[in-house]
């Protein structure tokens, strides 16, 4: 009994394994049919366009409109050009001027001799032009002056040498002097007051112009030059403020 058992197992181990061994080959092939069936999806060689954002579009009607609007600025433009150019011809046109009889036209030439002698040989026209440009760079240095900034007024009246002896050219030359003298340039206080003194004689300014000299000179250590400066003030101009105070100098030094 005990050895038809075992016959019995012995035959059910042999049956499946032989059906294990012979379904085996059957599934291997199946995977293998379906590994050479299986293909990736096509991948595009560009990204694909993002989508994009939806506008409303204009009708043409919309679209003519906002082209006559652009159309009527530009007239506009045009009509302002144009009126801007016609001022301008207008201004740059030569006025006419009635014609003059005939005897107005005669030159008086005693007249115009006189004037010529009057303004140091220049013309009436050249010598306004000449005053009114003194009297600008006054104007414009006396402002730097009253603002302590001397180094930029005696830069606007670099070279004033009394020009055609006016009273404008006068005024140019000593506030140069004075610029310089607050600034403690000496040298060329002396050189400025020197030419000041001796072109403008009699001026109220000629006395301060010559008491300056004689301080720089003694700051220089040239103190018995300032001496002779101030004697000089004291006899030329004995009854100006500045002598008195060149007496007082010579007399304490």
């Amino acid at each position: 009994m005990t050895k038809t058992h075992a016959t019995l197992l012995l035959l059910s181990t042999f049956a499946l394994t032989a059906c294990v061994t012979a379904t085996q080959p059957r599934n291997v092939q199946a995977v293998q049919d379906n590994e050479d069936s299986f293909v990736l999806p096509d991948i595009p060689a560009e990204p694909l366009p993002a989508a994009g954002i939806p506008y409303p579009q204009l009708d043409k009607q919309t679209q003519i409109d906002q082209i006559g609007i652009q159309v009527a600025r530009l007239e506009r433009e045009i009509e302002l050009l144009n009126t801007r150019i016609q001022q301008i011809e207008r201004r740059n046109t030569p006025k006419r001027t009635a014609a003059k009889p005939a005897t107005s036209n005669r030159l008086n030439d005693a007249k115009l001799k006189n004037n010529y002698l009057a303004n140091g040989g220049a013309t009436v026209a050249e010598a306004d032009s000449v005053a009114q440009n003194e009297i600008r760079l006054y104007n414009q240095a006396l402002k730097f002056y009253q603002r302590g900034n001397f180094t930029a007024a005696a830069a606007v009246l670099r070279g004033a040498d009394g020009g055609n002896g006016s009273e404008a050219a006068r005024r140019n030359m000593y506030l140069l002097l004075q610029s310089q003298q607050r600034m403690g340039n000496c040298e060329s206080v002396i050189e400025i007051g020197g030419r000041y003194a001796n072109r403008f004689k009699g001026t109220a300014q000629a006395p301060d112009a010559l008491y300056s000299i004689g301080q720089c000179q003694y700051r220089m250590q040239q103190k018995d030059i300032a001496r002779n400066t101030w004697r000089k003030l004291i006899q030329t101009y004995p009854d100006s403020t500045a002598a008195k105070r060149a007496a007082a100098a010579v007399r304490q030094r």
